[in-house]
């Protein structure tokens, strides 16, 4: 049998954590100099998504203890969370030092054409793991929060 609020305590630290390095490591990535990558528009995208998405994960930390999730949703959670707030930046940073975009990124590729091409596997693929574990994370996110309304009888 688990623990909750031991599981609870020690995810939420990790979190904060996690959140706070990854807000920091966006503004170091700040710091590359454009001559440094290839494409200097995914070291901008890389810096605001890691600052931007560790300042979701401190917040959706701050929210742990508050989710109606047994162990297993929890830590399912906390994975898709991780996942998906670092890959955002990690695409941005990939497509600074390989020179190449994404499809997904249409606007940005336009306004900011990278060297060797808008559409790179990798960078794609990157960006699609980030959809699809982000989403997951909000939804269990939301879904916690309404199960632990629920559990508590309290429907106001």
């Amino acid at each position: 049998m688990t623990n909750m609020p031991e599981l609870k305590s020690k995810l939420r630290h990790w979190t904060l954590v996690l959140g706070v390095i990854q807000v920091t490591f966006g503004c170091v990535v700040g710091f590359i100099p454009p001559d440094a990558v290839q494409w200097f528009r995914g070291i901008v995208m890389a810096h605001i998504e890691f600052t931007a998405n560790g300042v979701l994960m401190i917040v959706l930390g701050l929210l742990v203890k508050e989710l109606g999730l047994g162990a297993m949703a929890l830590k399912l959670w906390f994975v898709t969370l991780q996942l998906g707030t670092w890959t955002n930046g990690l695409a941005g940073l990939v497509g600074a030092f390989i020179g190449y975009s994404s499809k997904l990124m249409p606007t940005l590729s336009e306004k900011f054409p990278p060297p060797h091409g808008m559409d790179h596997p990798l960078v794609t693929g990157i960006l699609q793991l980030c959809g699809v574990t982000i989403m997951l994370a909000l939804l269990l996110t939301i879904y916690g929060l309404l199960t632990a309304r629920a559990a508590t009888g309290n429907s106001r």
